[in-house]
């Protein structure tokens, strides 16, 4: 798939935009030039330039703004793709009520089961990620995780 720069520049411009527009908001340090917005307002700018750079330069190379590459003609192929926002959407849908091992363990079991179909490997290795997951970041790191229905 190919997406033409000018799309890109567009896209960089807006944001760079809405960032500017923002930076003014924040509040101005007292005894300073310059307030807690001049960093993100002088990023801002250099994505600005960035954006018309690219503007111009898809404008010139007269591309379509959009090519499908020859993978977006398999199903298979789309749904595989497709797996990783619907995988985000069960998390924040479910996850209170499930909490973070039996969430991710179902996430993992489904997207593994379609990759592979295999039912035991499957199993086992959703089951294993899912805890040492949960371990890494409850235990280790003390990100606050969902309980859910464990109470884990």
């Amino acid at each position: 798939m190919k997406i033409s720069d000018a799309i890109f520049g567009i896209i960089l411009i807006v944001f760079s935009v809405l960032v500017l527009i923002y930076s003014r908001t924040l509040p101005s340090l007292p005894g300073y030039a310059y307030g807690s917005g001049f960093f993100p307002s002088l990023t801002a700018i250099f994505i600005l330039g960035g954006g018309i750079l690219l503007l111009v330069r898809g404008v010139r190379a007269k591309q379509p703004l959009l090519v499908l590459g020859a993978w977006t003609k398999s199903p298979k192929l789309i749904s595989n793709i497709c797996l990783i926002p619907l995988n985000l959407v069960f998390y924040i849908l479910v996850s209170d009520k499930l909490g973070f091992i039996l969430t991710t363990f179902l996430m993992m079991t489904a997207t593994i089961w379609w990759l592979r179909k295999k039912v035991a490997s499957t199993i086992i290795v959703a089951a294993v990620s899912a805890v040492i997951t949960y371990a890494f970041f409850a235990k280790l790191m003390l990100v606050p995780l969902p309980a859910g229905i464990f109470g884990i």
